[in-house]
């Protein structure tokens, strides 16, 4: 079985948490994300593997950091605390070269110094290349600027009785903007993150057979999945975490251009177990030019 390797130059655009945001680098990491029982009091030992996907030696460090998510769902650092998860989580080995096509198994565990506190707890484990003159020399001898990015693997510890409380409160199409978009509000009301999982549909509104009729199509490869008639693109909702006592704004951005008419946004989903089946009606008007 293939390992999932997530790659630098492919993670952009992943759905946040599954891994940072990063610009470019020679590294892959798998897996990308961590969810953890701290309240054990033998913690098990954690394994992720770096491969060097580039065609020179790298260097790496490693190194953790708490987070949150901002109004616009990107992730802003947080200054350390006693009940910081990064303070908790002990790394090895913290920097390492890689000859190119390589990998290195990294190992961590979560030793809390004090008792944790009820709930979720965040950290991202950084995996950094750093910057060498080699790298940045040509067989010229010219000097050449090469991005530097960074990895981010998402580790959540809980402690005691997690509940998440995921709370849609609306779904609205906005077709003002150039493209087409979908807003999804939703609440996370318990102390864990909630999350989104599903397929969206649009439909021509003629054609649409009913949200209790349409269903998740299995092995969907958007652009290469036969449609059924009708049915004129297709799609993966967005999955971003919602934490713990937040309200946030999901932007769902509908690739395909439509031509004036009468459409339904089908929504086949789930928001951690509360099922999602909705079909959203919207028009298309001409644009004055």
């Amino acid at each position: 079985m293939k390992k999932a390797w997530i790659s630098l130059l492919t993670a952009i655009g992943i759905t946040i948490l599954n891994s940072y945001p990063i610009t470019a680098a020679s590294v892959g990491v798998s897996p990308s994300r961590f969810e953890l029982n701290i309240g054990q009091k033998k913690q098990t030992t954690q394994v992720f593997k770096v491969l060097n996907t580039g065609s020179k030696s790298a260097t790496f460090k490693i190194y953790t950091q708490g987070w949150i998510l901002d109004e616009k769902n990107e992730p802003q650092p947080v200054p350390s605390s006693e009940q910081s998860l990064a303070q908790w989580i002990v790394v090895n080995p913290v920097q390492f070269t890689l000859p190119p096509g390589k990998t290195q198994t990294v190992r961590f565990a979560v030793r809390p110094r004090v008792q944790p506190k009820a709930g979720e707890h965040r950290a991202f484990i950084f995996i950094e290349e750093i910057p060498s003159e080699d790298n940045n020399t040509d067989k010229k001898g010219t000097v050449a600027v090469k991005v530097i990015g960074r990895f981010g693997i998402a580790v959540y510890g809980y402690l005691g009785e997690i509940k998440r409380v995921g709370v849609l409160n609306s779904i609205d199409v906005n077709t003002k903007t150039s493209a087409v978009k979908a807003v999804f509000d939703i609440s996370s009301q318990g102390n864990a993150y909630v999350r989104m999982k599903g397929q969206y549909g649009i439909w021509s509104a003629n054609k649409y057979p009913g949200a209790s009729t349409t269903k998740q199509i299995n092995n969907l490869e958007p652009g290469k999945t036969q449609l059924p008639n009708g049915l004129i693109d297709i799609g993966y909702l967005p999955s971003n975490p919602i934490l713990p006592d937040t309200r946030r704004k999901l932007i769902l951005n509908i690739s395909k251009k439509l031509p004036p008419g009468q459409y339904v946004l089908d929504v086949n989903g789930d928001l951690n177990g509360s099922q999602i089946d909705k079909g959203i009606p919207f028009t298309v008007t001409a644009r004055s030019k």
